[in-house]
């Protein structure tokens, strides 16, 4: 007979319990614990350990989003620095317990959340004496953020804030002024692209000027010198970079601040961004480089956009790519050469022979020099 979370209790040994694995995690001090979060059929959560000698074996075992049987297995009460959860509780598996994969079952969750009260929240509020009533987002290592996730209503959000790949000037090619731009209504400036000759005037980010997350999960990752590491799945080989960075660009006419897409980053940074910071490990996420911050007042072609998602009253515009005006390199006059020694190759008259005459020509070179304040003379004498 199958137990479900709810049953369990901190003594003995419990029966088969059917459920899912939805979070994986380590904490920062305790890196020979595993942990991971499972949800049963009634919806009910529960942490999972793996520790010591049983943490390798249970990371061979378990994967996220799928489902196991779990058999022989203990229930310890969790400490203060162990709990993420309600439950008193926790499971304790190792080389003795038995673990089976089963087929996916629409039976068992695939998502767990918690919902509560308004006067609950509160309850759970941090409430320091110096700042009673106090209420914080929280996170630990078992909190799990998406980024981007696979939902049609991400895809949705994304399409509001960009648009076509490449940018399509105007058939005549004169381009427009921000003034103009900022005149325009919603409905006039609704997927068009305007090309204009605008300068950057200032470049604005919030902590750090790009973004790197886990590749396996897509969680945001942290540095410990030169190498990544994600709470979840550890040392990170080779993370997934996303820039964080708007500007404020001006012309003769106007000013305005407009998004910069991934392409006109790439324009600035003159490269791709992993490949930047694979050439330069020493780059610091809270300051632009030299080679970004070296392009302000240069003025430059830039194709905008109004972002999708603008309102009436509050339209916002996006740079979805930039061109660096076109200069013609001036050419380097040539540098006068002495002409190399040659040799003459004379070829019999008649073609029934197949050897060949070559006697060398003998080159005699005399240098003499015209007075002072004339050129020198080369005499080439054969």
């Amino acid at each position: 007979m199958m137990t479900s979370i709810s049953e369990l209790k901190a003594e003995g040994i419990e029966g088969p319990l059917h459920d899912r694995i939805l979070r994986k995690w380590k904490h920062d001090v305790r890196q020979y614990e595993t942990w991971y979060l499972a949800v049963d059929r009634f919806a009910d959560a529960i942490q999972i350990l793996g520790q010591r000698t049983n943490q390798s074996y249970i990371e061979s075992i378990f994967n996220d989003s799928e489902c196991y049987v779990i058999s022989d297995y203990s229930c310890p009460v969790l400490d203060k620095y162990q709990k993420v959860l309600e439950n008193d509780i926790y499971i304790d598996v190792g080389l003795k317990s038995i673990i089976q994969p089963i087929p996916d079952t629409t039976t068992i969750p695939k998502n767990w959340f918690r919902f509560v009260s308004k006067s609950h929240l509160i309850e759970l509020g941090e409430t320091p004496p110096y700042y009673p009533g106090a209420l914080r987002y929280g996170s630990s290592h078992a909190t799990h953020i998406y980024v981007n996730p696979d939902i049609p209503e991400t895809t949705t959000l994304i399409n509001l804030f960009t648009g076509p790949s490449r940018p399509v000037p105007a058939p005549s090619g004169t381009p427009s002024t921000l003034h103009d731009m900022k005149l325009k209504t919603r409905s006039d400036l609704l997927d068009k692209t305007f090309m204009v000759q605008a300068s950057i005037k200032d470049f604005h980010f919030q902590n750090t000027w790009y973004q790197a997350t886990c590749p396996i999960c897509k969680d945001p990752i942290f540095r410990r010198g030169y190498d990544w590491y994600c709470i979840a799945h550890g040392l990170t080989e080779k993370p997934n970079y996303t820039y964080k960075l708007t500007v404020t660009i001006t012309d003769t006419t106007d000013t305005i601040p407009p998004v910069v897409s991934e392409t006109s980053c790439r324009k600035l940074l003159k490269s791709s961004l992993d490949k930047y910071i694979s050439d330069n490990p020493h780059t610091n996420r809270n300051r632009l480089p030299a080679i970004i911050t070296d392009q302000k007042e240069q003025t430059k072609t830039m194709f905008i956009q109004m972002l999708r998602a603008s309102a009436p009253n509050n339209i916002r515009f996006i740079i979805i790519d930039i061109d660096d005006p076109t200069t013609t390199p001036t050419p380097e006059p040539p540098v006068p050469t002495t002409p190399a020694l040659s040799r003459m190759t004379r070829m019999r008259k008649d073609n029934t022979s197949t050897e060949e005459d070559r006697t060398p020509q003998s080159i005699a070179r005399a240098l003499t020099f015209n007075p002072p304040g004339n050129n020198p003379v080369y005499q080439y004498l054969r």
